[in-house]
C-alpha cells in the first residue's frame, strides 16, 4: 500500500507483546530447571506468587534489575545477555501505541503472526475493510471524536499493508458469511468501494476469501466470529481471539484452539471456492442500486 499510511511498521523484529511471552515462558523453564516451586522462586526474590505467575505468563513486564535477581536465583550464566536484551526489547513501543492503543490486545498479537485465519458473520474482516467502510463502522459505534475514528482508521490501514509486503507478509484466511455483505455500511457508494476492495485484494497471493451464501443455512458459528494467529517459528502456540460487543479475549488453550480450528474447516467446507466467491462480489456490486 502507498499513500498516507504507508511505511509506519517495522519489519525487523517481533513486536514487545511475543517478546515479553517469550521472555516469561524462558524465564519459567529457568525456574523449572532450578527445581524452584513458583512460591519458593517468588520469595526469593521477593515477589509475589500472583506476580510471578503473570510474568511467567507475559501479562506483566520484567524490569531489568528483578531480572538480574531472577538470573542469580536461577543460577543462569548461559543465557544471561540474551535475556537481559529480551527484557530489554520487551518494554519497547508498539507503532500502534501513536494512534492512542495500548495495552495488550488483538492488534499487539497480529503484528508478530504471520498468518491469521478468521470467520467473520456480520462484517467485513478489518484487514479487508476500506477506509470508508471502516470510519462508517467507528461511527456507528457511537465514537463522535473525530481524531479518534481517523485514528482507527489509520490503524486499520497500516494493518492491511502487511497483505502485499513480500518481507514478513501476513497470510489471511477469511470466511465471511453473506450476510455481511447485505449490510449497508455506510451506504451504496461505500458498499460498492467495498466490494471492489474485497476483489483486489482477494487476487493477492497472501488472502484467500471464501463466502458462505445465506442459502447454505445453519453453521457451526452462529453466535460470533474468531481469529486464529500462528506465530513464526512457533515463538508461541496458535492463539484464538474471540471479539464481542464489549471488547475480546484471547487463549493459547489447545483444545480451544483445536475447536476453533474444527469449525473454521467446517464453515470453509460450507463456502464457495475462491473463484467463486470473487465472482459473487461482482454480482452483488453489479445489483447495488
Amino acid at each position: 500500500m502507498t499513500g498516507e499510511y504507508a511505511g509506519e511498521m517495522a519489519e525487523d523484529d517481533y513486536g514487545p507483546t511475543i517478546t515479553r511471552r517469550r521472555l516469561g515462558r524462558i524465564m519459567r523453564q529457568l525456574r523449572e530447571r532450578a527445581r524452584l516451586s513458583l512460591g519458593e522462586a517468588a520469595r526469593a526474590i521477593e515477589y509475589t506468587t500472583a506476580s510471578l505467575s503473570r510474568l511467567e505468563n507475559g501479562q506483566q513486564g520484567l524490569n531489568i534489575h528483578v531480572a538480574k535477581s531472577m538470573l542469580d536465583v536461577y543460577n543462569e550464566v548461559d543465557r544471561y545477555e540474551e535475556i537481559l536484551d529480551l527484557c530489554r526489547r520487551s518494554h519497547r513501543k508498539g507503532w500502534w501505541q501513536a494512534y492512542g492503543i495500548h495495552g495488550r490486545g488483538y492488534i499487539t498479537l497480529e503484528s508478530d503472526a504471520e498468518s491469521a485465519r478468521t470467520f467473520q458473520p456480520l462484517l467485513v474482516p478489518g484487514l479487508l475493510q476500506t477506509a470508508d467502510y471502516a470510519r462508517a463502522i467507528f461511527e456507528a459505534q457511537g465514537e463522535v471524536r473525530p481524531e479518534r475514528i481517523e485514528n482507527g482508521v489509520r490503524v486499520r490501514m497500516i494493518r492491511q499493508e502487511r497483505l502485499r509486503r513480500t518481507r514478513r507478509p501476513l497470510n489471511l484466511e477469511a470466511v465471511v458469511h453473506e450476510t455481511a455483505l447485505h449490510c449497508r455500511v455506510g451506504g451504496a457508494e461505500v458498499m460498492y468501494g467495498q466490494f471492489a476492495h474485497l476483489a483486489e485484494l482477494a487476487d493477492l497471493p497472501t488472502v484467500s476469501l471464501r463466502i458462505i451464501p445465506i442459502e447454505s443455512g445453519a453453521h457451526v458459528s452462529m453466535a460470533g466470529g474468531f481469529v486464529i494467529l500462528r506465530f513464526p517459528q512457533r515463538v508461541l502456540p496458535d492463539t484464538l481471539y474471540i471479539e464481542n460487543a464489549f471488547g475480546g479475549s484471547d487463549t493459547e488453550k489447545k483444545h480451544e484452539v483445536d475447536r476453533a480450528k474444527l469449525k473454521l474447516d467446517r464453515l470453509r467446507g460450507m463456502a464457495l471456492d475462491e473463484a467463486s466467491s470473487t465472482a459473487f462480489l461482482q454480482r452483488l456490486a453489479e445489483n447495488l442500486p
